[in-house]
């Protein structure tokens, strides 16, 4: 099979394009015939080995990425809820316990033709929805959904800020927000034209934090706080967007893109009794409400530009640069 694996980590130029042996399904696994990987930070830091990504020296070659979506080839014994054919996306999420596993990083991973995945982390796509949409879906919006759904409940009445409202999750949090929750939503993010994109997404406000004082905006357009923050990025924002949270106010971070370490207003916490929460990634379950979500047009995978698999390389160079609305997509012919 043609794949983007490397054979040392590194910067973009060790990622490189060839041949692989096919992998085969094992026990309860499922090959799928892969059309469209999403691309993820997770991706840029094991192929960089930063952030704790570090791979044993007898891993290489590695294949990276988790995001993914495409069609089932072959089936392992034992391997139930999917049959051949079937159009699928795949819930990179393959365990928590006892330490998050995801493919690509715990495993061998989607920049390829052919990977083989367990069969319960499957979820049947329609035929309406595009292979690049239904992989650019779940590293961003299992979060967003479990911080503002499912743990953060979110209602109608309430606000929610959104930071980083550019990135992935960012995008999916908006649409969550707003079209699932029917909230109000402020978003930030770093640049006049990243905020007019958050707006046309369907943001309420927009704040250009690289322009404007965060929390004084927050001050202006929540003067009674905000009832939910989605962080996705961790230390930089985070005293301000703790500072302007109200009373019952529902902190939840699933990233620290920005730093991994900050300071908690005890005062704040007990006297308005404020919750902070974490997330990581969420179920099988909840990828196929988000699916059907998409299916039916109520939210999309926001996507900033789709390359041919063998152009790993120039997605991750873009991503690192940082001025991105939305996700990169890696697609592979049928």
């Amino acid at each position: 099979m043609k794949a983007v694996y490397v054979r040392s980590q590194g910067p973009p130029d060790v990622l490189e394009y060839g041949d692989l042996p096919d992998p085969l399904p094992a026990e309860g696994e499922a090959l799928v015939r892969v059309r469209a990987i999403g691309v993820n930070r997770l991706d840029l830091y094991t192929r960089a080995g930063a952030r704790g990504m570090r791979l044993p020296d007898d891993a290489f070659p590695w294949v990276l990425g988790g995001d993914c979506a495409g069609t089932v080839a072959a089936l392992g014994d034992g391997a139930a809820g999917v049959t051949l054919g079937d159009r699928v996306a795949v819930n990179p999420c393959l365990s928590t316990q006892p330490v998050p596993r995801m493919l690509g990083s715990a495993t061998q991973g989607s920049y390829a033709e052919l990977v083989s995945v367990p069969a319960q982390n499957l979820v049947p796509i329609p035929d309406s929805l595009s292979f690049e949409q239904a992989a650019s879906l779940p590293t961003v919006f299992l979060p967003a959904w479990n911080i503002i759904v499912e743990i953060g409940h979110l209602q109608a009445s309430e606000t929610a800020l959104v930071l980083s409202a550019s990135s992935g999750v960012g995008t999916a949090a908006v649409q969550v927000v707003k079209r699932i929750v029917g909230a109000r939503c402020i978003a930030a993010t770093g640049s006049p034209e990243k905020a007019r994109a958050a707006l046309e997404l369907g943001a309420d406000a927009a704040i250009d934090y690289e322009q404007e004082d965060l929390g004084v905006r927050l001050r202006d357009l929540a003067p009674r706080g905000v009832d939910l923050v989605v962080d996705p990025s961790g230390a930089r924002f985070f005293a301000d967007a703790f500072g302007a949270l109200g009373r019952n106010g529902r902190y939840g971070i699933c990233g620290v893109t920005s730093g991994y370490e900050a300071g908690i207003h005890l005062g704040q916490l007990f006297a308005k009794q404020l919750r902070v929460f974490g997330v990581f990634m969420g179920t099988t379950g909840q990828l196929a409400e988000i699916v059907r979500a998409a299916a039916d047009g109520h939210v999309r995978g926001v996507i900033h530009r789709s390359l041919p698999l063998e152009e790993a390389r120039a997605a991750h160079e873009e991503m690192e640069r940082g001025q991105h609305f939305g996700k990169f997509v890696l697609t592979v012919p049928g």
